[in-house]
Parts: C-alpha cells; sequence; structure tokens
C-alpha cells in the first residue's frame, strides 16, 4: 500500500494509490459510522475524506490509532514505513520542494514529448572531496532535471547521500558492496517496471550490468548501465564484457528503445577487435555530429583530479553511451552535452575526474 502525502498548500491535501484484496472487513462500522469517522479524522489532521479512508480502513475505523499513524508519518517526513495496521504501508511524504522538482504544480495528463539522460562516473573510491563532490553532482542532476541518469563507481555512502538530497528519483543499486553501478528514474515522468542485475563473470573488479525496464507514455524502455573492466591489463575481458553487453542489447525485442552507457574504459582500437558497433546499434555521440568539444571524457589536459607523471596527458572517451531503436523508430537523439565541467566551489577539484555525458532525446508519436 503506498500513500503520497502532499504538503503543499495551507489545508493538507493526499493522493491515496491502494492495493487491497477487496473482501470486505467483519469489523467495519455501519455507513452512518463510517462517514463520522472520516470526517473527524479530516477535520483533526485537515486532510480530506480519500485520505482518512486510507488511514482508518487499514486499522479498523480507530480514529485514535489512525490519527496517530497520521502524525507519525507526517513528522517522520520524507518516506515512512508504517507497520500498525493490517497491511504495511509505504508513505511519501511529499513536500512543496519535493513538488517544485517533478514539476508537479505544472502536472497533465500527456505523456512528455522528449526526454534527457545523464551518465557518468562518479569516481566514489577517491575519498578527496568526497562529500563536496557528490553534493556538486546531486546539484548538477536537480538544476538539469534529467529523466534517466545512469552512475559508476558509487559507493554506499554516495548512493544513501544521493538518495537522500534527491527524493524526486527512485533510485536502483547494482549492488550494495564495494562500489557499483546505479540507475535513477525520474518519478512520475519515467515509470519503474522491472530490473536486472547480470554479472559479467570474468571480472576481477566487481563489474556487471543493471539493465531497468520502464516506460515513459506508450515509450518502452531497457536501460542498460555498466562499468566494463579498468586499465589496460584487462583489456581481453574488457572486450568479452563489450561483446556480451552488445548481445544483450541485441536480444530485446523490437518494441523497445534500449540504452547502453557507462564508463566503458574503451580504446578504439578494442572497439575494433571486438567487431565493431553491431548492425542496429548507434553510438550517441557519433548520432548527434561527432562534436569535438564533447569527444573526450577523461581528460586531463582539462581535469585536474588525478595526476600522472611526465609531460603525456591522456584524453580518451572511455564513457559512451549506444541506442538500439523500436520499431518502428520512437526515438530521436537532438543533442549530445558533457556535464560536471565546472569545478566545485571552494575546491580546486571537479565533481569527477569523469565528465558526465548529457543526452537529449525527441519523442515521436505513437502510431497505435
Amino acid at each position: 500500500m503506498l500513500l503520497i502525502n502532499d504538503f503543499t498548500s495551507c489545508s493538507l491535501t493526499k493522493i491515496c494509490i491502494m492495493s487491497q484484496s477487496g473482501e470486505l472487513d467483519p469489523d467495519i462500522p455501519d455507513r452512518e459510522t463510517c462517514q463520522k469517522l472520516t470526517e473527524q479524522f479530516a477535520e483533526v489532521t485537515g486532510t480530506d475524506e480519500a485520505c482518512a479512508q486510507f488511514y482508518l480502513q487499514d486499522r479498523k475505523w480507530d480514529l485514535e490509532r489512525s490519527v496517530n499513524a497520521f502524525f507519525e508519518a507526517t513528522q517522520n517526513g520524507g518516506v515512512s514505513f508504517l507497520t500498525d495496521g493490517d497491511e504495511g504501508e509505504l508513505v511519501v511524504n511529499v513536500n512543496k520542494a519535493m513538488v517544485n522538482a517533478l514539476g508537479l504544480d505544472q502536472a497533465t495528463s500527456e505523456p512528455p514529448s522528449k526526454f534527457s539522460f545523464i551518465s557518468w562516473n562518479l569516481d566514489g573510491l577517491d575519498e578527496r572531496n568526497l562529500k563536496r563532490r557528490t553534493k556538486a553532482v546531486c546539484k548538477i542532476i536537480y538544476m538539469e532535471k534529467p529523466d534517466i541518469v545512469f552512475l559508476q563507481e558509487v559507493i554506499q555512502e554516495t548512493f544513501s547521500y544521493i538518495e537522500n538530497k534527491l527524493p524526486e528519483y527512485m533510485c536502483i543499486a547494482g549492488n550494495t558492496d564495494g562500489y557499483f553501478i546505479a540507475t535513477l528514474l525520474r518519478r512520475f515522468t519515467v515509470y519503474y517496471d522491472s530490473h536486472k542485475i547480470t554479472e559479467h563473470s570474468g571480472s576481477l573488479m566487481m563489474r556487471n550490468l543493471l539493465t531497468v525496464e520502464a516506460h515513459i507514455g506508450s515509450l518502452k524502455l531497457q536501460l542498460v548501465n555498466t562499468h566494463l573492466e579498468s586499465t589496460k591489463d584487462h583489456a581481453s575481458e574488457r572486450i568479452k564484457q563489450l561483446k556480451d553487453s552488445f548481445k544483450v542489447v541485441q536480444d530485446f525485442a523490437e518494441e523497445n528503445t534500449v540504452l547502453l552507457s557507462g564508463d566503458m574504459n574503451l580504446r578504439d582500437k578494442e572497439l575494433e577487435l571486438a567487431g565493431g558497433i553491431p548492425p542496429g546499434i548507434e553510438d550517441l555521440w557519433i548520432s548527434c555530429g561527432s562534436r569535438k568539444e564533447c569527444q573526450y571524457t577523461w581528460d586531463m589536459v582539462r581535469n585536474c583530479n588525478k595526476e600522472m607523471p611526465g609531460r603525456f596527458k591522456p584524453r580518451c572517451r572511455f564513457d559512451r553511451a549506444y541506442i538500439r531503436h523500436s520499431h518502428p523508430k520512437r526515438v530521436t537523439p537532438v543533442h549530445f552535452g558533457l556535464v560536471g565541467i565546472e569545478k566545485v566551489t571552494s575546491t580546486q577539484c571537479f565533481p569527477s575526474d569523469h565528465w558526465g555525458l548529457h543526452i537529449h532525446f525527441k519523442i515521436e508519436t505513437s502510431d497505435t
């Protein structure tokens, strides 16, 4: 059972979303008593009758228990899980800041005609300025409002911080130990259906694929986030992981639009050794015009977070994004840019040693 509390006005309103068996409760009072209890609850709490029924029905119409449960949820703020009723309730308290962040004050029943996507390695293993860097990442995501976010090199500390600072996103982790990948979906824009974690069986670095099935209106999405094996010495395993990832993308039903992205640690010659990009899959940097200023995502000429002895400063396109279109085609990439290219306030470092990819898409109207 899920309850969403909306604290955006002086008169508290609520949206109740219930999942019930439909069976009648033998302890339910008569209709007149139910109505009276509903009105009393609404008066005490300043809510409406729909919310009152939500709390009362699950507590055998005990007014005192129901009112106490309501104030417990609202005082805790954020997300609460109440267990005092017949069925556990997940309560999401949506304050004005969250409503503004989600754009719910301008809500519409029409699905969006566009969406945007960020993929970013956060360098969570580097402890230097980690909290400030993670805060800067959250600020960028908050300001840019991407609908889908792929993150790599996340640790539990940064994952928890992101969950707390960005309540407008559903956060899905690819692991809980060490460092891992995570996918974020913007609530009420991108709707979660399911997810699956697939291990890269030969990895020595805990690398895997996090595949999230989701939809935006009638647009069906398969979102494949990955972090391939690192360093030049592990090129053979990285090539195998890339081929396996492409195979996963190709195997989805043609009704799905598939995005594959992440820190692939890829060198161009390794892509050639893997057989190139398979037919039907596009490199989104190329699709959007191959802009030189967006080519290098791990760039020691421009990014000072990492130091290397000697005068040589490598510039690599480690982070890549691919799309396999549905049939018929529903999505058109319109812009490829970078995020995280400004230093964190009051520091001499960037949010990460990687730039993040930021890609915008247009959604074509479905004929069905």
